[in-house]
C-alpha cells in the first residue's frame, strides 16, 4: 500500500508538461517581471566591477637614538624590544581606549602586525579587516600611543626616540579568480529571465498542487469514475447571455455535435425499470426495455451549464423525430423555461400538491423548438424539499407523454432533492464545467452516485478550449462558418411574431400539415418561407427509399418518407 500510494504523488513528464501547459501564464509573467526588474536596476553603462573582500592599514615608525655629544655616538637599539613594549603591556591598553575598544586589549594587540626593518630602523604597524575606517583608525592609534610611549627612556632600548614617517591609509585588497557576474545590461536581463522561469515554474507546481479543479477529460474521468461521452467548447460571451439553444439555432456548428454525441450515448443506454419486489427485503428489480427514456440531467454545484445541457439535449433528440417531454424538476431554482420561450406558470409543483385535480398531460406546453414540450416547475415552490420525494408518480405518468422523457433537477450536492429522483429515472447525465469542479466534490459526486443502482451514461464536460479541428471528429464539414446557416437556424426558432399570430412553421412536415389545416397557403409552401429552420431528413430522395422496403418487409407506399413509415410501423 505504501509504494502504491507513493506512486501516485510523483509526477511524470507527461504531468509535468500539463502544469507547463495550465501555468504558462504564471511562469512566463514571472519570468517577464524578473527581467523587467533587472534591466531597471541595471545602469547601461556600469562601472568596472571590483570584488573588495577586505582592507589593509599601514603606519610606518622611524626610530632614532639621538647622539650625546660629537664624540660619544648613539647608542644601538634593540627594534626587537620596541616590538615587544608596542604588543604588550600599556601600549596596547592605550590603544584600545582611543579606539574604544571594549573588549582585552591584548586581543585587539593580537589582530595587529608590527614589522620591524633593522637596515632601515623603521617599523612598519599593519592592520586588516573588512571595515576599512576602523583598521586605519586601530594601526594608527597604535602608531601614536607607541611614539607617546617612547618619549620616556624604556629598558633595553636606550634613549630610542619614534616618530610617524607614514600614516595608516586603508587599501583595498581586490580578489582575483572566481566567477563573476558580467555588468553587461544584456547578460544581467537575459539571467534574470531564465532564473525567473525557474521560479514560475516551481510556483506553477505550488498553484497545480492548491489548484485542484478539473478541467480535462482525464481529470474528470479519474475524479468522477464515468466517461465523458461529449466536450462541449467554450461559449462565447454574448452567445451565453443570449441564452440559445444553438442545436436549433446554430445546427451545423461544433456546439451542436457534442450535444448529438450525448444524445447517442443516451440511445445506447439500457433503460431499467425500476419497482419493488413483495419479498421481505423489498428489493428493487430492474428489467431492460431498450434504450433509456427518462434521462436526468444533473451537476454538482450551481452554474455549470446544466439546464443549458438539458434544452440543447432535448432539441438535438427532436431533431431525430422523437417526441421531447422535458422537466423542469430543479424546483429551488428554476430557470428552464425563458430558454424555451414559455412562461412560467402551472407545472410540476401544482401536480404534485394535488394529482388529482390536474392531468400531467394538461401541463405539457409546446415551446419554440419543434417536437420538444416542456412542464415548468410551476408555482407552488414554498417546499421543494418534500415535493422532490413525490416524483415518483410524476414520472410514471410522464413515461407515456413522449418518447425521451428528460429531467432537469437541483445540483446534488447543493440540494437532496436529486436523490429521491435517481431511484426512478433510467439513466443519469452528469454535466461539468471546466475548471469549475474540484477533485474533492467530484469524489464525493462518485460516492454517492454509487450508492444507487442507477447506470450513468457520463459525463458531458462544458466549457472546453474550442480548437479548430484539423481531421475528423467535431468540427469535419461544419457549416457553422456559413452565415446562411447560421440566420437560418435562428429564423427557424426565434424568428418574428406579430402579436396574435400563429408561430411560423419551422420543418417541411409542419409546414405540410398546417398548409392540410388551412393555415398555410399553398404560395407560401412555393415560397420557402416554411423551410428556413434545419431539417435533417430534408436532404432525402423519397424515390430513393422506396426502392427498400421496411422492417415489416411490406413494400412501402408511394409518397412516405423514411420517418413515415418508422411512425406508421412502429
Amino acid at each position: 500500500m505504501g509504494d502504491a500510494r507513493g506512486a501516485d504523488t510523483t509526477m511524470n513528464a507527461r504531468e509535468y508538461w500539463k502544469v507547463i501547459r495550465r501555468k504558462w501564464p504564471v511562469i512566463v509573467a514571472t519570468s517577464l517581471a524578473a527581467a523587467v526588474v533587472m534591466f531597471l536596476i541595471t545602469p547601461a553603462e556600469p562601472p568596472p566591477v571590483e570584488r573588495v573582500t577586505s582592507y589593509t592599514a599601514t603606519a610606518t615608525l622611524i626610530v632614532e637614538t639621538p647622539a650625546r655629544s660629537v664624540d660619544e655616538p648613539a647608542g644601538a637599539v634593540s627594534l626587537d624590544r620596541v616590538v615587544l613594549y608596542m604588543t604588550t603591556g600599556e601600549v596596547p591598553a592605550l590603544a584600545a581606549q582611543q579606539v574604544g575598544y571594549t573588549r582585552e586589549p591584548a586581543l585587539l594587540a593580537n589582530q595587529l602586525t608590527v614589522t620591524p626593518n633593522p637596515s632601515a630602523q623603521s617599523l612598519t604597524v599593519e592592520m586588516s579587516g573588512a571595515d576599512a575606517e576602523y583598521v586605519a583608525a586601530v594601526a594608527n592609534a597604535f602608531a601614536e600611543q607607541s611614539v607617546a610611549y617612547f618619549a620616556t627612556p624604556r629598558d633595553g632600548t636606550g634613549e630610542a626616540e619614534l616618530s610617524i614617517l607614514a600614516e595608516a591609509t586603508p587599501i583595498p585588497i581586490i580578489a582575483s579568480g572566481g566567477f563573476s557576474i558580467p555588468p553587461s545590461r544584456t547578460f544581467r536581463t537575459t539571467m534574470a529571465a531564465l532564473l525567473g522561469l525557474l521560479i514560475g515554474f516551481g510556483l506553477a507546481l505550488v498553484l497545480h498542487q492548491v489548484d485542484s479543479r478539473l478541467r480535462t477529460r482525464d481529470e474528470v474521468y479519474q475524479a468522477l469514475r464515468m466517461p465523458v461521452i461529449a466536450e462541449i467548447p467554450k461559449l462565447s460571451r454574448s452567445q451565453r447571455e443570449q441564452r440559445q439553444i444553438l442545436v436549433a439555432d446554430e445546427p451545423h456548428g461544433v456546439y451542436a455535435d457534442g450535444y448529438r454525441t450525448a444524445r447517442a450515448a443516451v440511445m445506447h443506454t439500457a433503460s431499467l425499470e425500476v419497482g419493488r419486489s413483495e419479498s421481505a427485503l423489498a428489493e428493487r428489480r430492474r428489467a431492460r426495455q431498450g434504450h433509456a427514456k427518462v434521462v436526468m440531467v444533473t451537476s454538482a454545484q450551481a452554474g455549470e451549464g446544466k439546464s443549458t445541457s438539458v434544452a440543447n439535449l432535448a432539441a438535438s433528440f427532436a431533431e431525430t423525430g422523437k417526441s421531447v417531454l422535458v422537466l423542469d424538476a430543479d424546483l429551488r431554482s428554476p430557470n428552464l423555461h425563458p430558454m424555451f420561450d414559455v412562461p412560467q406558470g402551472a407545472g410540476i409543483s401544482d401536480f404534485l400538491y394535488d394529482p388529482a385535480s390536474t392531468r400531467l398531460e394538461a401541463l405539457a406546453r409546446p415551446t419554440s423548438v419543434p417536437g420538444v414540450k416542456i412542464i415548468t416547475a410551476g408555482t407552488q415552490l414554498a417546499h421543494p424539499a418534500s415535493l422532490a420525494t413525490r416524483m415518483g408518480t410524476l414520472i410514471d405518468e410522464a413515461r407515456p407523454l413522449a418518447d425521451i422523457v428528460i429531467v432537469d433537477t437541483a445540483p446534488i450536492l447543493a440540494a437532496s432533492d436529486g436523490f429521491d429522483i435517481l431511484p426512478i429515472v433510467d439513466t443519469v447525465l452528469f454535466v461539468v464545467r471546466s475548471g469549475r469542479l474540484t477533485e474533492a466534490a467530484g469524489l464525493r459526486v462518485s460516492e454517492l452516485l454509487g450508492r444507487f443502482h442507477v447506470p450513468v451514461t457520463g459525463a458531458i464536460l462544458v466549457g472546453t478550449p474550442s480548437r479548430r479541428s484539423d481531421g475528423y471528429g467535431y468540427g469535419y464539414g461544419s457549416a457553422s462558418e456559413d452565415p446562411a446557416a447560421k440566420a437560418s437556424g435562428r429564423r427557424g426558432r426565434r424568428g418574428a411574431r406579430a402579436a396574435g399570430d400563429q408561430p411560423r412553421p419551422r420543418t417541411r412536415r409542419e409546414a405540410k400539415e398546417r398548409a392540410a389545416d388551412g393555415g398555410l397557403s399553398s404560395a407560401d409552401l412555393s415560397s420557402g418561407s416554411a423551410e428556413d429552420a434545419f431539417d435533417p431528413y430534408e436532404g432525402y430522395d423519397v424515390r430513393r427509399d422506396l426502392a427498400t422496403t421496411d422492417d415489416s418487409g411490406d413494400p412501402p407506399v408511394l409518397g412516405q418518407t423514411r420517418r413515415q413509415r418508422r411512425a406508421s410501423s412502429g
